[in-house]
C-alpha cells in the first residue's frame, strides 16, 4: 500500500522548537563539520546545522543574483513550492517541486548519514521546516533558506541506503532504497537509478549490448581507454545523479559495468571489455544502446594507458636501421593538420582493413585502408599538434608513437624506467631489475607531479621499448631533461654502491655531465651508499642520441647482499626517488 505525505510549503509549515534553537546556534558563520558558510549566509539566518562540508563547491558567480523583487521574491519568482514523500515498497520517493531553479548540488555526508541537496537561486517562503517521514530509509526531510541564493533540502537517512536524484520539469525527485549488493546487480544485469532509469548489459557473445537510460544525452561522448580495455561514456547533462556502482557481467565481450556521477549533473559509465572491440552507439526509444564487434583489421593494438600513446603493429617493416633510420613508407598530412597518413607496400605488413574509433585526448580514429594498388595506408585522424614516430624494432614489430611536442613555455622531464618486457635487465632470484626501475620511476613521477613538473614516462608498465626509440621519443617531445633509471650487477658480489652515467658532451650550457653530478651527490647523501662517482659512457644510446641533458642513475647493485636487501625495501626506493626528484628540481633551476 502506497503511503503518501504531502507538504505544501506556501500553505503550512511544520516547525519543531528544538530545531529553531539548534539553528540559532549556527548563525555565527561556522558549522560543527568545520566548514565555513558562504559570505552571504548571515543575511538570511536559518542555516541548517552540520551539513556543510569543508568545500561546498558552490559557484562563485551563479546566474541569479539573489536580489528580491517588489514582492519580496527572488527575481523571476523562483520558490520552493512543495515536498512530497511516498513509498511503493521498493523506492521511497521525495518529490521537490521547485520550478525555475538554475542549478543544484548533491553531497553525501556521514555520521549521521544524510543526503544534502542545494538548489541555486531559490526562495523558501517560510524560511525553514521539517517533515517527519519515518520511512525505512528516509527518516525525515529538513529544508531551509541556507543562503540568500540557496535553498537546502536534507534527507536524513538510515545506513545501507542507495539513492538517485532525477531532474524533472518542475524540480527534483529523489529515489531512496536499499543499497543493492553486487551479486544482485550481476544477477539482474542492471545498475538501477530509479524506476525509469538505469544502465544494463544483456545478450551473449556477438549479441551483447549495453543500454543506458538516463533521460538526456546531449553532448555525450565515448572515449577508448586501454590496459585494461574499456570504453568511457560521458554524458555532461544526464537527468539522473546517484552514488557509484559497478558489477561484473562476465560476458564474452563485456567484462563489467560501472557508473559514477560526473560533475553536478553528469554521468560517466565505464564499460570494461575483454578485447579491443569496435563499438556502435545509437539512440533508440530514448535510450543509448551500444553494441560491440571484432575489428576487421588485424595485428594492430592501440595503447593509451600512460604518457606514451602508441600503436603496436605485429610483423610490420616500416623503417630500417637504428641510428640512421630509413623510412619504408611515405607520409602526408592534410591542410588542417589533423589527418596524417602513412602509405607503404602491402607486402610489408599483413593488416587487412578497418576502422577503430578512439576519441581520446590525442586521436579521434584510426583506419587501415587497402588502396588497391599494392599499397596500404594507415590514416590517423587526431588533434592538432600531434607528431608521429614510426620505428620498427629489432623484434620485427613496428611501434607508431603519437607525440605532442612541448610548447616554448613548457619544460618536460622524460623519466625512462630502464629495460622492460622481454628485456629484463639484471636478475637475482625473483628480483628483476626492470621491476625495480619501474617502481622507482613511478615514485619519482608522483613526486615531480606534486611539484607541478610535467613528466613523460617512456614506459608505465612492463613493456618493450627499444633504446633508439626511447631517445627519438624524447627528441621529438623537445624535452628539457632525460633521466634513465637503472640498477646494477657485477661479477663480484662485493661490488656495491651508486654511480651515475653520462655522455662526454662538449656542448656549452648545462650538460648531462652536470646533471649526473647533481644526481650522484644527492643519491649518495640520501641513500648512504658507496660513492662510485660519475662515469662517462659514450657508448650508451639513450645518453648519446638524446639532444637534451641526459643522465643514467645506477641506484644500487642487485648482486651485493646489502644493496639487494635495500632495494627490496620500499622506503629505500622511495628515498632514491626523493633524491632523484631533488636532482631534477635543481637541474631545472639551472636550466632556467
Amino acid at each position: 500500500m502506497k503511503r503518501v505525505i504531502s507538504f505544501i510549503l506556501i500553505i503550512s509549515v511544520v516547525f519543531l522548537t528544538t530545531v529553531s534553537s539548534v539553528y540559532a546556534e549556527n548563525r555565527t558563520g561556522t558549522v560543527p563539520d568545520g566548514g565555513s558558510l558562504p559570505a552571504d549566509a548571515s543575511s538570511t539566518g536559518a542555516a541548517l546545522p552540520d551539513e556543510l562540508p569543508a568545500d561546498t563547491g558552490l559557484p562563485g558567480n551563479p546566474s541569479h543574483s539573489g536580489k528580491r523583487n517588489a514582492a519580496g521574491e527572488p527575481d523571476g519568482g523562483r520558490r520552493l513550492e512543495n515536498i512530497d514523500f511516498f513509498t511503493d515498497g521498493l523506492y521511497e520517493t521525495v518529490n521537490i517541486s521547485a520550478p525555475g531553479f538554475t542549478d543544484y548540488y548533491i553531497t553525501e555526508l556521514a555520521d549521521p548519514a544524510r543526503i544534502v541537496i542545494d538548489l541555486v537561486d531559490l526562495d523558501v517562503p517560510e524560511g525553514q521546516g521539517i517533515i517527519r517521514t519515518d520511512g525505512a530509509y528516509v527518516k525525515r526531510i529538513r529544508y531551509a533558506q541556507f543562503t540568500e541564493r540557496i535553498a537546502r533540502v536534507v534527507l536524513d537517512v538510515n545506513e545501507g541506503y542507495d539513492f538517485s536524484i532525477v531532474r524533472t520539469d518542475t524540480g527534483l525527485t529523489a529515489y531512496v532504497r536499499e543499497h543493492p549488493a553486487p551479486e544482485e546487480l550481476r544477477k539482474d544485469g542492471v545498475i538501477p537509478l530509479g524506476p525509469e532509469y538505469g544502465i544494463s548489459a544483456s545478450g551473449h557473445g556477438m549479441d551483447e549490448t549495453v543500454t543506458i537510460a538516463l533521460g538526456g544525452y546531449d553532448g555525450y561522448s565515448i572515449s577508448r581507454r586501454t590496459d585494461p580495455e574499456r570504453l568511457v561514456v560521458t554524458i555532461p547533462e544526464a537527468y539522473v545523479s546517484s552514488g557509484a556502482k559497478r558489477f561484473d557481467y562476465g560476458g564474452e565481450r563485456i567484462s563489467s559495468l560501472e557508473y559514477a556521477a560526473a560533475g553536478r549533473s553528469g554521468a560517466e559509465i565505464t564499460i570494461s571489455l575483454n578485447a579491443q572491440f569496435r563499438y556502435r552507439a545509437e539512440l533508440s526509444d530514448g535510450k543509448l544502446v551500444i553494441s560491440f564487434s571484432w575489428p576487421t583489421y588485424k595485428n594492430i593494438i592501440y595503447h593509451n594507458s600512460g604518457d606514451r600513446i602508441y600503436f603496436l603493429i605485429k610483423n610490420a617493416a616500416l623503417t630500417k636501421g637504428t641510428k640512421d633510420l630509413k623510412p619504408l613508407y611515405t607520409a602526408s598530412a592534410d591542410e588542417s593538420g589533423r589527418v596524417w597518413t602513412v602509405t607503404f607496400p602491402s607486402q610489408n605488413a599483413d593488416l587487412g582493413e578497418g576502422v577503430l574509433d578512439i576519441n581520446d585526448e590525442y586521436l579521434e580514429s584510426f583506419e587501415v585502408k587497402n588502396n588497391g594498388d599494392g599499397t596500404t595506408s594507415l590514416i590517423f585522424t587526431g588533434r592538432r599538434g600531434n607528431s608521429y614516430l614510426v620505428y620498427t624494432r629489432d623484434s620485427g614489430d613496428t611501434a607508431i608513437t603519437v607525440v605532442r611536442p612541448a610548447r616554448k613555455d613548457q619544460r618536460i622531464v622524460v623519466i625512462d624506467a630502464g629495460h622492460g618486457g622481454t628485456a629484463t635487465g639484471a636478475r637475482y632470484g625473483d628480483l628483476y631489475e626492470k621491476d625495480l626501475n619501474l617502481d622507482i620511476a613511478r615514485r619519482l613521477e608522483s613526486l615531480l607531479k606534486s611539484k607541478g613538473v610535467q613528466t613523460y614516462m617512456i614506459r608505465s608498465d612492463d613493456s618493450n621499448v627499444d633504446n633508439y626509440e626511447r631517445a627519438y621519443i624524447a627528441n621529438m617531445l623537445g624535452a628539457s631533461l632525460y633521466l634513465s633509471i637503472h640498477n646494477n650487477a657485477a661479477g663480484k658480489s662485493s661490488v656495491k654502491g651508486t654511480m651515475t652515467l653520462c655522455y662526454p658532451s662538449t656542448k656549452s650550457g648545462f650538460t648531462g655531465r652536470q646533471f649526473a653530478q647533481i644526481i650522484q651527490e644527492r643519491m649518495v647523501a640520501a641513500l648512504k651508499t658507496t660513492d662510485l662517482k660519475v662515469r662517462l659512457r659514450p657508448d650508451l644510446i639513450v645518453l648519446r642520441e638524446t639532444y637534451m641533458p641526459a643522465a643514467l642513475a645506477e641506484v644500487a647493485f642487485m648482486t651485493n647482499r646489502q644493496d639487494r636487501e635495500n632495494l627490496r625495501n620500499g622506503s629505500f626506493r622511495q628515498t632514491a626517488a626523493e633524491a632523484l626528484c631533488g636532482s631534477v628540481m635543481e637541474a631545472l633551476e639551472k636550466i632556467a
